[in-house]
């Protein structure tokens, strides 16, 4: 996945979308000037199918549009917890499990991690979608080689599926 932002993204943002490549197998580029059909053809040039593109509301990220081949297919209304980033995920080895049955074919697709086998549980090199005891909605946390926690910590306010998948 190639993750960048809207044009002239806060620090906020930009810290964010570091944190994503920092526990994803993606790489984060400043967007610049750059058009999204650029954007486009800079994945291309590095092998990746997916786009995530990071938006911002008052200096913090709020959203991210994901496009598959160009197009978009998914879009999600986020908040983030801004912890100071701890701790290394073996992105070789990170794996997904998923508490939220309803969004177990949408994170999949999305970040494209293998999910956890049953039975096999681990908390090393984990993302984790759960829900929030206090807010009651989603909220997706990272576990490094170690278990422990090491952001970003993104609370899901909403999703919306874009274009003729149904997935």
């Amino acid at each position: 996945m190639l993750i960048t932002t809207s044009r002239k993204p806060s620090q906020r943002t930009r810290t964010f979308c570091r944190g994503l490549e920092r526990v994803l197998d993606a790489r984060y580029i400043n967007r610049g000037k750059m058009s999204l059909r650029n954007v486009f053809l800079k994945a291309k040039e590095m092998d990746k199918v997916q786009v995530a593109v990071v938006s911002e509301r008052d200096g913090n990220p709020n959203g991210i549009e994901f496009y598959q081949d160009e197009k978009p297919f998914m879009h999600l209304q986020l908040t983030v917890d801004f912890s100071p980033p701890q701790g290394r995920v073996n992105k070789d080895k990170i794996h997904l499990r998923c508490e939220v049955d309803e969004l177990t074919p949408l994170v999949t697709k999305i970040f494209n991690l293998p999910l956890e086998e049953p039975g096999k549980q681990s908390d090393e090199n984990m993302a984790l979608l759960r829900s929030s005891a206090k807010k009651s909605i989603p909220v997706m946390e990272f576990f490094d080689k170690n278990g422990q926690a090491t952001g970003p910590r993104i609370y899901l306010q909403g999703w919306q599926q874009k274009g003729d998948d149904d997935t």
